[in-house]
């Protein structure tokens, strides 16, 4: 999507009275226009929330200070990364950015699988040392072709998920929000607009995953249409555990 049509885009969602904006991605630091980006999310008095995976933190480091009022991060392992080698290395330096400069809130997301889940105390450790408000552990989900594909290496049964978070609640509470989220809380709980304007929402059919598409979101009724769809239940915890302390 060009800058002209989110700059119409932005419109619509003040006009519909929305308050917030989450950008997410892909990588949104990707984007050589990210700066005007936020400039017209400002221009709307938008509160900007932002999912990044820190890997191009300090390009805008100021900009980001500045202007984001939530800092979403992703942290798999103590000292490893899913994504590249250098990925928590770039994640610990922006955290540790904030211990000397004014900051947004930060919430650090946590997928657990079975290759994490006995080093989650670990993380917890470690998130310890740095100016984290909310940490976010996502039950894995079998959501795109790869994760279905790996999902007997990665899924980790109910009662183990269920055993080590609340586990990880009771010992890092007092340092940060911890935040649970199971698999049968993401069910019809977002709303995210793709960069050619489709609208879609995650939909559990109890196997996997989907992404069902529910228009466009430039279409008149998109709103409406969304509205009859949405678990409302799921969508207002999804919220309030992402963006409040």
């Amino acid at each position: 999507m060009g800058f002209s049509e989110l700059t119409r885009l932005f419109r619509l969602l003040y006009s519909k009275g929305i308050k917030a904006v989450l950008l997410t991605g892909g990588e949104p630091l990707l984007r050589e226009d990210f700066k005007e980006i936020v400039g017209e999310l400002k221009r709307y008095s938008f509160k900007i929330f932002l999912e990044t995976n820190g890997d191009f933190f300090f390009k805008y480091k100021r900009l980001i200070s500045d202007n984001i009022d939530e800092l979403a991060m992703p942290v798999d392992f103590p000292d490893r990364s899913y994504r590249n080698q250098g990925n928590l290395k770039a994640v610990l330096r922006a955290l540790d950015y904030f211990k000397r400069d004014k900051r947004p809130m930060i919430r650090i997301g946590t997928v657990a699988t079975q290759e994490n889940i006995k080093a989650l105390s670990e993380i917890g450790e470690l998130l310890k040392k740095y100016p984290v408000d909310i940490w976010k552990i996502y039950q894995f989900i079998p959501q795109n072709l790869n994760a279905v594909r790996n999902r007997h290496l990665l899924e980790v049964a109910q009662e183990d998920f269920d055993e080590a978070t609340e586990r990880l609640k009771k010992d890092f509470s007092k340092f940060f929000k911890v935040v649970v989220y199971k698999r049968k809380e993401m069910n019809k709980a977002y709303f995210f607009i793709n960069p050619d304007g489709t609208v879609f929402m995650p939909v559990d059919d109890g196997d996997v995953f989907q992404e069902e598409r529910i228009g466009n979101i430039f279409e008149e009724d998109i709103f409406d249409r969304w509205g009859k769809l949405v678990s409302k239940k799921n969508y207002t915890g999804n919220i309030k555990s992402t963006f409040s302390r």
